[in-house]
């Protein structure tokens, strides 16, 4: 006899109530997400990022040129500046800024050099985005209703809720979770097509593979997507009729082909039916803020392909210029794991933020999902696990395919590149709820996924689980985008004022674009990065006892000449500078040797406090600091062995 499939819990048993009460709940949810994540970015300073995409998003909305920020998603950017929009925002005009395309300047002017109301923009701007982490939600709790039933969609749901990594990126300013909406909902959407293959479903389908690519560029994800979900449909689905599997398949690749047009163009819609990135009343684009022969090098065997179609004009210009960017940047990338640098990233990187940012009751959720699925497995027959395929497919093929590329990525810096891993993990934690005698432990986990959360709240980013010691040791593991994004200025700002002394210095080294007088916080002296956007003046300064305050992505020296070890020829440059002053045009030369030295020395040293777990507050004496100038270096992190000089250019945007 057949197994039953997973069966729908009766949640709600008085007749006629049980739909009323299921949207309500599932209302209350998504409404707390937005609002756990809405009301803990009020408590952030505007991160590295987020400057850009509003810039660009209002200049898309405003004016209609696409300059800026290409690579970086026009849809999200799109929503993202319909904040500015709202409160008549001013933009600067400096043409020769305009001319070269330089989106962090004019970003930074825009956000605090023109008197606009900067903490309104960027807080609608991530009231917005969240919307993006509502609808997620809303998905994941449907897809996972279709295959465990109303209470399993729910209990997804709630994990989901409770999220620290999307209750981060939900309301950030960025491309992330648009993309991770998106790239889920698109496969789903094919492979319904590859269904129904009618005009309507290829018309939706075309539509929503079209808002995949202008969410972010890994929606091209979705070619390798859509190829596997076309050998899928021959599999699972046999025709009656007895037609050939071949001529299934060329039915297949005629629909992709399908998608592909009406994905362009959805595409084409989005940039204004244009190719020139420029709006013809706007200055003229002597470049973009990388040179396309620059990037291009990198490319290799893609690099004839983007030329062509280029030169053509298939496709937008801005569109083109974005994915050229994007592809010649994940050939190299400076990054930081667990005390080791590399411009080639590890294989092992994103599985250890899986084990490490992921809360420790989701981890143990998901061992027990995977052990109900196996023995549901097991005692089925062979129909069921055709059905079960057959539902869960679209959606565990786009996990695997993202989680592929990502093993096999340079780009190592954040979770938030594997965002779109996550709503198959979610899906599959609905198996729970069809198993009574795991009641008591799913309850139990959800109360420890929310315990995590709530205990973290408001510094998600820095969310980290008892097996990487909690966030006060993130800095350890992971820094950028991981823990680390220039968010923490209103939290270093709230400790300065309740533990500053009386007289006592501070210096500040601060990753981030933001202005951190903006946010109230005002040193003494900046401590030097290549990050700031408006560098501060270089006059000559001591290193004096009191408050030292470091970005932890500074303190690893992510993107620094002098990251890894000490070496001789650095110890020869700098006791050259100490035993003579360093001339004016020398000074910055210095100060950044000097804070190289004083970071390697800050390595081994515990810090005396950190504000939002992301900023390392050391109160240093004067012996201290004399040991980190004129002692040996002691510390320092290593580099990677395989650590080879990059023979393809690393084209970095400001990080």
């Amino acid at each position: 006899m057949s197994q039953p499939g997973p069966r729908r819990f009766t949640f709600f048993r008085l007749p006629g109530s049980r739909g009323t009460v299921l949207i309500a709940t599932v209302t209350a949810l998504l409404s707390l997400f937005w609002w756990q994540a809405v009301s803990a970015s009020r408590l952030k300073s505007q991160t590295s990022d987020e400057l850009p995409h509003l810039a660009a998003g209002f200049v898309y909305d405003h004016f209609g040129d696409f300059r800026f920020q290409p690579e970086n998603g026009n849809l999200p950017q799109r929503v993202q500046g319909l904040a500015g929009v709202a409160v008549d925002a001013r933009f600067p005009t400096d043409p020769a800024l305009w001319s070269h395309s330089a989106v962090w300047q004019l970003g930074w002017d825009y956000l605090y050099g023109v008197d606009n109301p900067t903490d309104r923009i960027v807080q609608s701007a991530r009231g917005l985005n969240a919307l993006f982490g509502v609808a997620l939600g809303l998905l994941i709790f449907l897809l996972t209703r279709v295959q465990f039933g109303d209470f399993g969609g729910l209990l997804a749901l709630a994990f989901f809720t409770f999220a620290p990594n999307f209750l981060t990126h939900s309301a950030l300013a960025t491309s992330d979770v648009c993309a991770s909406l998106f790239l889920t909902l698109a496969p789903c959407v094919f492979w319904w097509h590859l269904r129904q293959r009618t005009l309507a479903s290829g018309a939706l389908a075309g539509l929503v593979t079209g808002l995949t690519l202008v969410a972010k560029f890994n929606g091209l994800l979705v070619v390798p997507v859509y190829a596997l979900l076309g050998v899928a449909d021959i599999w699972l689905h046999p025709r009656p009729d007895g037609s050939s599997s071949l001529r299934r398949f060329g039915a297949n690749v005629a629909l992709g082909l399908g998608q592909a047009a009406a994905a362009t163009a959805v595409i084409w819609a989005f940039y204004n039916f244009r190719f020139s990135a420029r709006t013809p009343e706007l200055p003229a684009i002597v470049g973009f803020s990388w040179d396309w022969n620059e990037l291009a090098p990198a490319l290799g065997w893609k690099r004839p392909i983007l030329e062509a179609l280029l030169h053509l004009h298939l496709l937008p210009e801005a569109w083109l210029y974005g994915l050229n960017f994007v592809l010649a940047a994940e050939t190299a990338r400076p990054a930081f794991f667990m005390g080791e640098h590399s411009q080639y990233g590890w294989w092992q990187f994103f599985p250890t933020l899986v084990l490490t940012k992921t809360p420790v009751a989701m981890l143990g959720a998901l061992a027990l999902s995977l052990l109900a699925g196996v023995f549901a497995w097991r005692r089925a027959l062979r129909a069921d696990r055709r059905r079960w395929l057959t539902t869960a497919c679209p959606i565990v093929l786009t996990a695997f395919v993202v989680w592929i590329v990502a093993l096999r990525s340079n780009l190592n810096i954040g979770d938030r590149h594997i965002l779109p891993v996550y709503p198959a993990l979610f899906i599959a934690l609905g198996i729970l709820a069809s198993r009574r005698w795991l009641a008591v432990a799913r309850l139990a986990l959800l109360a420890g996924q929310a315990a995590a959360s709530w205990s973290v709240r408001p510094h998600y980013m820095a969310s980290f689980n008892t097996l990487a010691g909690g966030p006060a040791h993130g800095y350890r593991l992971f820094v950028d985008s991981s823990l680390d994004w220039g968010q923490d200025l209103p939290t270093l700002r709230t400790w300065l004022a309740a533990n500053r002394r009386p007289g006592e210095k501070f210096y500040f080294g601060y990753f981030g674009s933001a202005w951190a007088p903006h946010y109230g916080v005002r040193p003494d002296h900046f401590l030097p990065a290549i990050n700031y956007v408006v560098r501060p003046p270089h006059v000559p300064y001591e290193l004096e006892p009191g408050l030292y305050c470091v970005s932890a992505t500074l303190l690893a020296e992510v993107y620094s000449a002098t990251r890894g070890p000490w070496t001789a020829g650095m110890e020869k440059r700098w006791q050259s500078f100490r035993t003579s002053p360093p001339p004016p045009d020398k000074y910055e030369d210095f100060d950044l040797l000097r804070f190289a030295r004083l970071c390697k020395y800050l390595q081994v040293r515990e810090p005396d406090a950190d504000a939002g777990h992301s900023i390392l507050i050391y109160r240093l004496t004067a012996d201290e600091i004399r040991a980190a100038l004129g002692g040996p270096v002691t510390g320092a992190y290593r580099m990677r062995r395989i650590e080879v000089q990059a023979t393809q250019p690393s084209p970095l945007k400001n990080p």
